[in-house]
């Protein structure tokens, strides 16, 4: 675990752990190769990447190295033509206030083609049982 010279979690470390749960959500594949981890975006064929386009992370309180792991809780706060928007709350603990607030932009391409890749029915429908409002940010 990177620590900064105050002792708390790095924002980069933090900010892997939000990266980490979005792909826990969307699930992972190799472009044109098999899924390895089943997601939300599972219904999608095997040429789509996902692509992270922005992210905006918002540090609240310090968040330290525990023996437990950091409580994340995510939903998708909008989706788009061929991108959507992941929302992420940071805690220490489920019941710490949030630490950190990030919402990541992911654009869906189709390798196969090199451009965007429209969301079908299916995977809008997956996407929209986990849609939620969006964060506000200070």
């Amino acid at each position: 675990m990177d620590l900064n010279a105050s002792g708390h979690l790095d924002n980069l470390q933090i900010l892997r752990a939000v990266d980490e749960a979005r792909h826990r959500l969307l699930g992972v594949g190799e472009p044109g190769g098999p899924q390895i981890l089943a997601g939300l975006l599972q219904p999608a064929p095997p040429e789509v990447a996902m692509l992270v386009a922005a992210h905006r992370v918002e540090y609240r309180r310090e968040l330290w190295y525990a023996a437990a792991p950091l409580s994340l809780t995510l939903w998708v706060c909008r989706i788009g033509t061929s991108s959507l928007d992941v929302a992420t709350e940071v805690r220490q603990t489920p019941a710490d206030p949030v630490g950190a607030l990030a919402i990541t932009t992911v654009v869906l391409v189709d390798t196969a083609r090199g451009g965007p890749w429209p969301l079908t029915g299916e995977v809008r429908a997956a996407l929209t049982a986990y849609e939620g409002p969006a964060p506000a940010f200070r």
